[in-house]
């Protein structure tokens, strides 16, 4: 319609500035009719116009896909990242939370290992055996001071005797101034006859020889004239010379020896109190220290249970091998309930070593000391050995990680020994 009155306007208007300015004027009243407020009943139309604008506008090109569709990639991948980062820490965060309530439930069940050292003296039997040994000592000491008593008796007559024939340098002057003859009234005693009598009564004195004394009282000795031994009566006479020479003289070497095996007597019974005196031990954070128990200790220590048979073999153990014999007995009386289980009686196990379960055959020797020297051995070159397959430091709870399952172990076993040290003094 608009149109139609365009066209009637220009063929009435012949000119043609009249014609532009009624087009310009036409043009001017079209674009004022397209700003006129618009009606509420015709809100709709424009907008969907602006909406198809706007569609229009935000459609995105090929490129800018591109870009969006990676950007999306690059942002899930982060995402996951991210969530296996938080998933890593969760899980390392749970397990550090199990690991801490394990610790705390083992530490619950744990029966703590005591750590106090224990000494003690011997038992009762040791003490008596002691005082049996010094008693031995001092007697065999008395005999030592006698044989030395006879040895310098012996040695005196020796010495006595040489100097007596000082006097007599040759075997002929002897034989002929040591003839004697019987004292009359008749006889002359001179100095030289006292000064030998004197000589001869310290002789008999050094002898104990009464015979001596009355030989140096009844005669004088030595040649007083050319005829003197012709006159002399075989009744009355007496060869001084052979007299003495036939005193005996008990040799000293024997007694020497005698002596000497008595020492070595002496000194193996003082060694002997000297162990027998060391203080009893037991250190549960050292088990590698020797206990210095002796048999009788571990008889009285073990008496009254199944064990008592093995004291020596407990004592040997320690001796061959270093490893505390309380400690082993404490694993004995705790493994084997005091030598009275299954394993104990059958298998001669006492230890309960490789018994890792009721099916576990473990260790199986023929006789209960064997089993036991098996088990110190292993300890001694596994468990207490730096370099050892498990070795872990050589206290109780140290051995407790690798030989039983659990943490109550060492405690039982430490308590047991504790039980054992007691009864000793």
């Amino acid at each position: 319609m608009k149109m139609k009155v365009i066209n009637m306007a220009m063929k009435k208007v012949g000119d043609d500035k009249l014609r532009r300015k009624v087009v310009s004027f036409l043009l001017v009243t079209l674009m004022m009719a397209t700003i006129t407020p618009v009606h509420a009943d015709e809100v709709s139309e424009p907008t969907t116009a602006a909406t198809e604008v706007t569609t229009t506008e935000t459609k995105p090109t090929t490129t800018e896909k591109k870009e969006t569709t990676h950007h999306k990639k690059k942002t899930v991948k982060k995402d996951k990242k991210t969530k296996k980062k938080n998933t890593k820490k969760d899980g390392k965060k749970k397990s550090k939370q199990k690991e801490k309530s394990k610790k705390k439930e083992n530490k619950k069940s744990t029966i703590p290992m005591p750590k106090r050292a224990v000494k003690k003296k011997g038992c009762d039997t040791v003490q008596k055996k002691i005082v049996k040994m010094q008693s031995k000592i001092k007697k065999l000491q008395k005999e030592q001071k006698n044989i030395r008593k006879e040895i310098k008796k012996e040695n005196n007559k020796k010495e006595a005797l040489q100097r007596f024939y000082q006097q007599y340098p040759t075997e002929r002057e002897a034989t002929m101034k040591l003839r004697g003859q019987k004292i009359t009234p008749l006889t002359k005693i001179s100095e030289e006859d006292d000064a030998l009598r004197n000589r001869l009564f310290s002789l008999a004195n050094t002898f104990h020889d009464d015979q001596l004394r009355k030989i140096a009282s009844e005669y004088v000795f030595g040649v007083r004239d050319l005829n003197f031994e012709d006159l002399l009566n075989e009744d009355d006479t007496i060869d001084l010379n052979t007299y003495l020479k036939g005193k005996y003289i008990a040799p000293t070497q024997n007694m020497q020896i005698g002596i000497k095996n008595k020492d070595q007597e002496i000194q193996k019974l003082k060694k002997q109190i000297k162990e027998e005196k060391k203080t009893r031990f037991f250190d549960p954070k050292n088990v590698n220290s020797i206990s210095n128990i002796t048999v009788d200790d571990a008889k009285k220590m073990l008496s009254g249970t199944q064990l008592y048979p093995e004291a020596e073999a407990f004592v040997k153990a320690e001796r061959i091998h270093h490893v505390n014999a309380v400690f082993l007995m404490g694993i004995a009386a705790h493994e084997s309930a005091w030598g009275t289980s299954r394993r104990a009686r059958e298998d001669n196990n006492l230890t309960g070593y490789g018994v890792y379960s009721d099916s576990a055959k473990g260790i199986n020797k023929p006789s209960k000391e064997e089993g036991l020297l098996a088990t110190a051995e292993t300890l001694h070159e596994r468990y207490l050995t730096p370099g050892g397959s498990y070795y872990e430091g050589t206290s109780v709870a140290d051995v407790n990680k690798h030989y039983c399952v659990g943490n109550e172990w060492a405690g039982a076993v430490v308590g047991y020994a504790y039980q054992l040290m007691n009864k000793l003094n």
